[in-house]
């Protein structure tokens, strides 16, 4: 029989709470893309994440744990391309319709 210790299920609780954070980036970054708005990102959360993950790949490369490793650098670059993309995309898309609701005179007595 095999025997699972505490420092087994802690691994494997890792693992899965690392593939998790990294796929919750995963359909923002697929959103962003398809609509070209990003204006309601915040480039301030974005870039405390990019540098919260790079000092956390430090420590992984120190330890020699290569599968955080891969979630940290995946994480930076999908950071890092929302923060391109908010920048890329500006403000945000402008509907098909070319008519302002300024413009739009009430009709008066249905005429």
């Amino acid at each position: 029989m095999v025997e699972v210790d505490i420092y087994d299920i802690a691994n494997g609780i890792s693992l899965i709470g690392t593939c998790l954070g990294l796929f919750s980036r995963v359909p923002q970054v697929y959103r962003t893309y398809k609509t070209k708005s990003a204006n309601d990102l915040s480039t301030q959360t974005m870039s405390i994440n990019i540098t919260a993950n790079s000092c956390f790949l430090f420590y992984v490369i120190i330890n020699g744990d290569y599968f955080i490793m891969l979630n940290c650098i995946s994480v930076i670059t999908l950071e890092s391309t929302l923060i391109f993309m908010k920048n890329k995309y500006g403000k945000m898309k402008k509907t098909s319709s070319s008519t302002s609701l300024d413009e739009m005179v009430p009709v008066e007595n249905g005429i």
